[in-house]
């Protein structure tokens, strides 16, 4: 498992890092650490017992914290590294069955695919699901893959020194890697969605529900405590046949009574609709549960190392599958978390993260749909539509549809772009349409406009 975010070698640690620390707290007091090294040398001796390292005990890096996990890196004197990923969640009062299965189901699918096809990711050494265990909190224990974050190297020219025409290289060469890894999940397809249930055997055995983050229910918890740590709320969503119900899940679990939220929700709610199902496969795919760049690991010139957290993996709406573009490279279309300046591609350094600019993005867009284009016409069972190109705009649906904090405007900025392809000249007022929605009394012809941009958004070139 390799480190995420910045850090290069075990035992560093940044301010961010710190104050995540406090988040874990409680994870951190059940887990006997003790036993870390212990474990990894008891796992060692059961599935290589002539390996030299057997006759040391690894020593215990300083841990490091993901949203949702913290990584214990494991280093044994003969170069060995392993790391131990432990959820946020693992301790007796807040770890349950739905967890457990999924934290079981992430660990076969990663040995799934280790065993079945060329994408590079960690092999899972041992799990446990459930607390009842020498650590005492829930694990898995993984190989530690060596590399740098992706976004070390995409951002190289500003992080690094890098020319920008090495960094274009490089990101194209990381791009080129993760669409030929990307588009063998699509062997993993099924007629249903949710988490993949494995048998004795290691091979799927059917499908269960899947776990998925409420984001409603924690922004109501932090408006309700004034405590925006309060941790992390999960729920079940059962295994559905309709494509339709991955997308309205969150929406139907918290109905919008106040009129202007419930006009948002209902246009939400019309635009899923709209969103067409490819036909000639099965409609539901594994995919990579979060496609962003903090999960990708490559060398120093963009080769693709691993990828990383599979955290939640399951069959997915073939929308929302496995050629979709990357997390990264659709940010511009969910202003509330793209935080991109003019000043950035002057160097100027950013309070947060570094950006690209919208033209920037739209460039790579184009470059890795013709990458996924080209993967998919090897492959002669895939889809014939594009999936890749309408991902723009389903993965941005499906961010408002699961969080309201980006609800609005991700559906302004495309309501605005809706009618810009539509060719109907003055912009709608985005506030009127959604009082439309809530009150029921959409003009058909508006209706049929936005019906028609939509279509021409979810194949249209060069967005």
């Amino acid at each position: 498992m390799a480190q995420q975010g910045p850090q290069q070698s075990f035992g560093s640690h940044t301010s961010e890092q710190d104050e995540k620390a406090e988040l874990f707290s409680a994870v951190l007091s059940a887990l006997n650490r003790e036993q870390l090294p212990l474990l990894a040398s008891t796992v060692l001796r059961r599935i290589d017992p002539d390996s030299p390292a057997t006759q040391t005990t690894p020593s215990v890096g300083d841990p490091l914290y993901g949203s949702y996990h913290v990584l214990f890196p494991l280093i044994f004197n003969t170069g060995l590294r392993w790391a131990v990923k432990i959820p946020i969640n693992g301790t007796v009062g807040k770890w349950n069955d739905l967890s457990a299965s999924a934290l079981a189901s992430e660990a076969s699918t990663m040995r799934m695919l280790k065993r079945e096809t060329t994408i590079p990711l960690p092999d899972v050494l041992d799990f446990s699901s459930t607390t009842q265990n020498t650590l005492q909190c829930p694990y898995i224990m993984m190989t530690f893959i060596s590399g740098t974050s992706l976004y070390d190297v995409w951002f190289g020219h500003h992080l690094n020194g890098v020319s920008p025409e090495l960094t274009q290289t490089r990101r194209t060469r990381a791009l080129e890697n993760i669409a030929a890894a990307m588009i063998q999940l699509d062997r993993f397809a099924f007629p249903t969605g949710g988490r993949l249930v494995f048998g004795k055997d290691e091979k799927v055995s059917g499908i269960g529900p899947a776990r998925r983050v409420d984001q409603r229910a924690m922004l109501d918890q932090c408006f309700a405590r004034d405590d925006p740590d309060d941790g992390i709320i999960y729920v079940e969503c059962a295994a559905y046949a309709d494509p339709k119900r991955h997308y309205t899940f969150m929406l139907d679990m918290h109905p919008e009574q106040n009129q202007v939220p419930k006009g948002i929700e209902t246009l939400l709610h019309q635009l899923i609709s709209w969103i067409p199902e490819p036909g000639g496969a099965a409609p539901f795919v594994l995919a990579h549960p979060d496609f962003d760049i903090q999960n990708f690991i490559v060398s120093h010139d963009g080769e693709l190392q691993a990828i990383i957290d599979w955290d939640g993996v399951a069959a997915m709406p073939r929308t929302l599958g496995n050629e979709g573009y990357p997390g990264w490279l659709t940010r511009d279309w969910d202003p509330v978390m793209y935080g991109y300046k003019e000043s950035m591609d002057q160097g100027v350094e950013p309070e947060g993260a570094w950006e690209d600019s919208p033209t920037c993005l739209a460039y790579y867009r184009g470059l890795y749909d013709e990458m996924m284009a080209r993967y998919r016409a090897e492959r002669s069972h895939s889809s014939n539509t594009n999936l890749c190109r309408m991902s723009l705009i389903t993965s941005n649906i499906a961010i408002a549809a699961d969080d309201p904090s980006c609800r609005a405007g991700i559906l302004r900025k495309m309501v605005g772009e809706i009618w810009a392809v539509a060719g109907q000249g003055a912009k709608l007022d985005f506030e009127d349409l959604v009082i439309m929605f809530a009150e029921g009394k959409v003009d058909a012809t508006v209706m049929e406009t936005l019906r028609k941009g939509f279509s021409i958004l979810l194949s249209k070139e060069g967005l």
